[in-house]
């Protein structure tokens, strides 16, 4: 490890301490600043190295922070005594509605019958069958780049049917 780097250990310790909104991970985010510093390593000599180490530290600090955000935004935190009630209320709010999932099907056949024949082969070729844009092109006779119009202007129908629909 280079010596410049290591005589920041304790400041960048404290750093990230002080601005990480996950107060347990320093020693964490050092050692992901030291590994991110030993695999980008500047072309150029550093002519600062303490402001090179802190703007890499900054980086590393702004990825943590914005990954932990996520995180906390994806998932709902609860107290373990909490859980039992949560499952309990959530299992009475779910309705089993009769007919649902032919609904459903009816509209997504509807939907899908309004576009273009070449652009219904491909969405379901794709999409059911799990084919590439390869394997789609040939069936047509098409190019690849013909096949991704298709698909595209399948996915926006269907997103502008639905989203409409949602309104």
């Amino acid at each position: 490890m280079d010596p410049h780097y290591c005589q920041y250990r304790d400041e960048l310790r404290r750093f990230f301490a002080r601005y990480s909104h996950n107060a347990n991970d320093p020693d964490d985010l050092v050692q992901e600043l030291y590994e991110r510093l030993l695999r980008y390593s500047p072309r150029t000599p550093v002519r600062n190295p303490e402001a090179y180490v802190f703007q890499a530290a900054r980086n590393v600090l702004r990825a943590a922070n914005q990954s932990l955000w996520t995180q906390r935004q994806r998932y709902l935190f609860c107290e373990p005594a909490e859980l039992d009630g949560r499952a309990q209320t959530a299992r009475h709010l779910w309705i089993e509605e009769d007919g649902g999932a032919d609904i459903a099907m009816h509209d997504l056949e509807r939907v899908l019958s309004q576009l273009p024949r070449t652009a219904q082969i491909a969405l379901v070729r794709q999409r059911r069958d799990g084919w590439t844009h390869q394997q789609i092109a040939d069936e047509l006779g098409v190019s690849i780049n013909t096949v991704k119009d298709y698909l595209g202007k399948a996915f926006n129908h269907f997103r502008i049917h639905f989203s409409l629909q949602e309104e």
